[in-house]
């Protein structure tokens, strides 16, 4: 993403895409939060104070509504409006790549309103390739790190002072993911996407974490806008945003199965069960962290499990990720060092 100081912003975020088609989405915004551009890790030394006034500042930098904008990824092109909250996305129609590698360059630049000087944004859109044999689909907040979405004003005080290096991501999460990247053998650059609750302000946070813990593959992210303003400090509500999420990855990766991965401490394990029953043909598998919240919960879960074992969808409900390791290498996704390094992982955080 890139920005000018007391400008006009273009954000452009990481998008997915497979075959001839690409999906890429990003915001304009103005004012002081134009001015947030560089990674999070370039931050790393700030104080508490600094990180959050950063985080603030796009939280709540005005949105340019309505704003027009031209994308760009290799021939193709397309004009779209941003909404009420300055998000844009397209949908394009690409021909084939030239370059290598499963990573493509696109391009996003203000159109309307004028700016002050030209507003134009740089992104990556993560392809899957020939090699590749499914997707990963997975939820972040309290499946890849800690957050605690249940307390909603601990899970504010989390993302907005704690930066990249004050996180890490749960026990064994790390190998296990990339040992769904690169699958059985290691090279097939199977493609992730991650979603979260969280808002778009800490993107730059979650870029760093994802570096620093050599999380694959950059990663992919598709997170929510909040609605935060002046005027609206608040979040506003965004039940239907994963489901909308894991309707468009099932659009652009038709052929393709997908493995999806979260928690059961929202409603992860409701989404993921509405999904593979429109697409039962589609689910590879379910991952859900079960966080034994309680006995109902959990009976809850096993109900579902075996509603969605009549699909032959497998709902694999695991204490740790050691548990959906061994599952991923009985299917054949992951070899057996995978198995290994996660449960040595696991091990070591156990008291």
């Amino acid at each position: 993403m890139s920005g000018r100081p007391g400008n006009t912003a273009v954000r452009a975020f990481r998008g997915f895409g497979s075959g001839r088609r690409v999906y890429v989405s990003g915001q304009v915004i103005t004012g002081r939060g134009a001015e947030v551009a560089a990674p999070a890790s370039r931050h790393r030394r700030r104080d508490l104070g600094k990180r959050l006034l950063d985080a603030l500042r796009l939280a709540v930098s005005r949105r340019v509504v309505g704003a027009r904008v031209r994308v760009e990824c290799g021939d193709a092109s397309e004009v779209v409006e941003a909404d009420s909250h300055g998000f844009f996305a397209a949908c394009l129609e690409v021909a084939p790549a030239r370059e290598d590698g499963p990573w493509r360059g696109y391009r996003a630049e203000l159109v309307a309103p004028a700016a002050a000087a030209p507003a134009r944004g740089e992104g990556e859109v993560l392809m899957a390739t020939a090699a590749s044999r499914r997707v990963v689909v997975s939820d972040i907040d309290d499946t890849v790190m800690h957050t605690g979405v249940a307390n909603k004003l601990m899970m504010l005080w989390r993302l907005f002072t704690h930066g990249a290096e004050d996180r890490a991501p749960l026990p064994g999460v790390a190998a296990f993911y990339r040992g769904l990247h690169g699958g059985r053998e290691g090279d097939e650059e199977n493609p992730p996407v991650y979603v979260s609750r969280s808002p778009w302000a800490i993107y730059p946070v979650l870029e760093a974490f994802f570096h620093d813990h050599e999380i694959p593959a950059g990663p992919v992210l598709e997170l929510r806008d909040w609605g935060i303003s002046l005027r609206h400090p608040f979040p506003r509500r965004a039940r239907q945003h994963k489901r909308e999420v894991l309707e468009r990855v099932f659009e652009v990766f038709k052929d393709l199965p997908i493995v999806l991965v979260g928690d059961s401490g929202q409603r992860d394990p409701e989404v993921y069960a509405a999904i593979a029953r429109r697409y039962p043909e589609r689910v590879a598998a379910i991952y859900i962290r079960d966080l034994l919240h309680s006995a109902d919960r959990s009976a809850a879960l096993r109900r579902m499990q075996e509603s969605l074992g009549e699909l032959d969808v497998d709902l694999v409900l695991a204490a740790s990720t050691a548990e959906m390791a061994v599952h991923a290498r009985r299917r054949g996704w992951i070899p057996d060092s995978t198995v290994t390094e996660v449960r040595e992982h696991v091990a070591r955080e156990v008291p």
